[in-house]
């Protein structure tokens, strides 16, 4: 199983207040807990394991790639339950793994 973890980036507040609010907390940095192609029942459990609810996961069409975003806090706990963080070139070459799919 490969689940990764982008690094931390401020994003715009979110529209739905509650997002907003949680943002807010974090200074709306965020980043994204993502998978390789195929494995988003991986992402999913993974995701549970860290005490996300399945509810905010995001995918097409809204999303562009399946994922769950992660504030400071949950990211710290993504990856000490494993997830592999992806620097900027890990991130190109995860890009590219999704963009080759047919």
């Amino acid at each position: 199983m490969s689940v990764y973890v982008d690094g931390l980036d401020t994003h715009p507040p979110p529209k739905d207040a509650a997002s907003r609010r949680a943002g807010a907390r974090h200074e709306h940095r965020w980043c994204h807990l993502v998978c390789d192609p195929g494995e988003e029942v991986e992402l999913h459990t993974f995701a549970a394991r860290i005490g996300l609810k399945r509810a905010w996961f995001q995918s097409p069409p809204k999303a562009s790639k399946p994922h769950y975003d992660l504030t400071p806090p949950r990211r710290a706990a993504a990856l000490a339950a494993g997830a592999v963080e992806l620097d900027r070139e890990g991130l190109r070459a995860f890009f590219a793994r999704w963009r080759a799919l047919p």
